[in-house]
C-alpha cells in the first residue's frame, strides 16, 4: 500500500484521468441502475400488491391480462371466495372537467371485499358503480377526493372516493372501480358478467377449467408488454460498461507500467520481490477503483435529490451494492495485464531502458 499511494501521488495528473473515466461510467451505471429498476418496478408494483399465488386466465390470451376474457360460462363469480378475486382489466383514458389533457390509465374492475383491494392512504373503498379509487400519481396529484371523471369516453361521470399509492400497472398509475362499471366501460353493459383473471390467494385454492390456464403472478409480469425488452436492453447496457471498464483500466495501468519500466527494473535489482510488486500494482487498482466509484455513487445521490418526480428511478440498494462490489472486482481485475509484464521484466534490460 506505501508503494502504491506514492506512486498515485508522484503522478496526479495521470491518475486523475483513470479516476475521472471511472467516476464517469460508475455514475453512468449508477444511474441506469436505478432507471431500469424504478421502470421494472413501476410495470409490476400493481401485481405484486396482491401477494398472489396463482392467477388464472383465458388460455389464448399469452398469459396478457389485457388480452384476456373470461365469460361468465367459464367461471361463475358466485363461486368466488373472499380468497378468490375476479379482476378485470382494461387500458383506458381519464379526462377531467375544466382539463384539456386526458391521463392514461388501466382500469382494474374488482370486487372491493376480496384480498387485492387496494390499500388506501385517504378516503374511502368504492361502495358503488359510479365510484373509483386512484392512485395518487394519476395526473401527478392532479386529481383529488371528490374529483368527478369520465373514463374510456364515457358520458358518466366517476367520483374519486379514495386514494392509494404504488398501484402502477405497465407504469401507468391504477383506476379501481367495480366489475360492473369494468363490464359497462368494455363491453357496454353492465349485465355483462366477464373478467379478466382470477386471483388466488392461495395455490390450494386453483380450480382447473376447460379453456382457462393458471400461471405465477410472475409469469403475468413478465408478459406486461415491453416488460421484458426493456429489463433486457438495460442488463445489456450494464454489461458493456462493466466490460468497458475492464479495458479502460487495464489499457491505462499497461501504459503507465511501461512508462515505469525502468523503476520496476531497479525495484526487482533491489531484491524486492514479485508478491510486493504486485501487491503495489493491485492496490494502487483498488485505490483508484475506491475513488472513482465512490464520486460516482456520491454524485448519483445527489442527483436523485434533483430528479422529478414524474422519472421513475428507484435505487435498490442491494443492485446498488453488488455493482459496486462489482465494479471494484473488474477494477482491480483490469490490473492483471499490467502484472503479467512486471514478471518479464529483466532488472539489467530495464535499467538500461530496453523494454
Amino acid at each position: 500500500m506505501y508503494l502504491a499511494y506514492h506512486e498515485l501521488k508522484s503522478a496526479k495528473a495521470r491518475y486523475s484521468l483513470v479516476v475521472l473515466t471511472l467516476f464517469l461510467i460508475a455514475y453512468l451505471i449508477y444511474f441506469l441502475t436505478g432507471l431500469a429498476y424504478g421502470l421494472a418496478n413501476n410495470n409490476r408494483v400493481g401485481v405484486d400488491q396482491w401477494g398472489a399465488a396463482r392467477v388464472t386466465m383465458n388460455k389464448y390470451a399469452d398469459h396478457n391480462l389485457q388480452s384476456s376474457t373470461i365469460t361468465e360460462q367459464q367461471f361463475d363469480q358466485a363461486d368466488l371466495s373472499k380468497k378468490v378475486a375476479p379482476l378485470g382489466v382494461l387500458a383506458s383514458e381519464v379526462s377531467q372537467k375544466g382539463y384539456d389533457t386526458d391521463l392514461d390509465t388501466y382500469v382494474f374492475g374488482i370486487n372491493f371485499a376480496s384480498f387485492i383491494k387496494p390499500k388506501l392512504i385517504a378516503g374511502r373503498q368504492v361502495r358503488h358503480d359510479h365510484e373509483v379509487v386512484i392512485d395518487q400519481r394519476l395526473g401527478a396529484g392532479q386529481l383529488k377526493l371528490g374529483s368527478k371523471v369520465k373514463l374510456n369516453g364515457s358520458d358518466t361521470y366517476y367520483k374519486v372516493v379514495g386514494l392509494t399509492k404504488n398501484n402502477l400497472f405497465g407504469t401507468l398509475p391504477i383506476t379501481f372501480t367495480t366489475l360492473a362499471t369494468y363490464n359497462q366501460l368494455r363491453f357496454g353493459s353492465t349485465a355483462v358478467k366477464n373478467m379478466s383473471a382470477v386471483i388466488y390467494q392461495q395455490k390450494k385454492d386453483v380450480v382447473k377449467k376447460a379453456g382457462l390456464e393458471t400461471m405465477t403472478p410472475q409469469t403475468v409480469i413478465e408478459n406486461i408488454p415491453g416488460y421484458t425488452a426493456q429489463n433486457s436492453t438495460f442488463s445489456l447496457m450494464i454489461g458493456a460498461l462493466f466490460v468497458i471498464v475492464l479495458f479502460i483500466v487495464g489499457i491505462f495501468m499497461y501504459i503507465l507500467t511501461i512508462q515505469n519500466i525502468s523503476v520496476y527494473g531497479v525495484m526487482r535489482a533491489q531484491g524486492i520481490s514479485n508478491g510486493t510488486l504486485i501487491r503495489s500494482v493491485l492496490a494502487q487498482s483498488l485505490l483508484l477503483g475506491l475513488m472513482g466509484v465512490g464520486l460516482g455513487l456520491i454524485a448519483n445521490q445527489l442527483t436523485i435529490l434533483v430528479l422529478p418526480a414524474k422519472i421513475p428511478y428507484t435505487n435498490n440498494p442491494l443492485l446498488v451494492g453488488g455493482f459496486t462490489m462489482g465494479l471494484l472486482a473488474v477494477v482491480v481485475l483490469g490490473s492483471v495485464f499490467s502484472i503479467k509484464r512486471i514478471l518479464k521484466i529483466d532488472p539489467l534490460d530495464a535499467i538500461g531502458g530496453a523494454a
